[in-house]
């Protein structure tokens, strides 16, 4: 059913530290990993990645976390979607770049550039 090791955490308060995301799913196992991706401003996203060392314990965090409040906040835990790593960020990412350089050679640019 798309277990993975890896939970995504969403609704999260944006007061809410690392450390509390870690305190609320350390009981269920070993943490490899707990991140919150944050803004250019410094705050977080409002959700966070927590990586478990099984497939087990992840499993039982899910279970056990998934609606449970967090300040005030009711908190959405899902299993994170495996990517495919780098190198196929990698060629995705070129693939756009090859498709932006044939749209450009093709038609002028709309606006002159001062």
């Amino acid at each position: 059913k798309g277990a993975t090791t890896k939970l995504v955490v969403r609704n999260v308060a944006f007061e809410t530290t690392r450390k509390d995301i870690a305190g609320m799913f350390a009981p269920f196992g070993h943490l490899k990993s707990c991140r919150l991706p944050k803004k250019f401003d410094g705050s977080h996203r409002g959700f966070a990645f927590v990586e478990f060392v099984t497939k087990q314990e992840a499993h039982n965090a899910l279970e056990g976390v998934s609606g449970t409040h967090l300040l005030g906040r009711r908190l959405v835990v899902e299993y994170a979607k495996e990517e495919g790593g780098l190198d196929k960020l990698r060629a995705k990412t070129a693939a756009k770049y090859k498709g932006d350089e044939e749209v450009l050679g093709e038609a002028p640019p709309s606006k002159k550039l001062k």
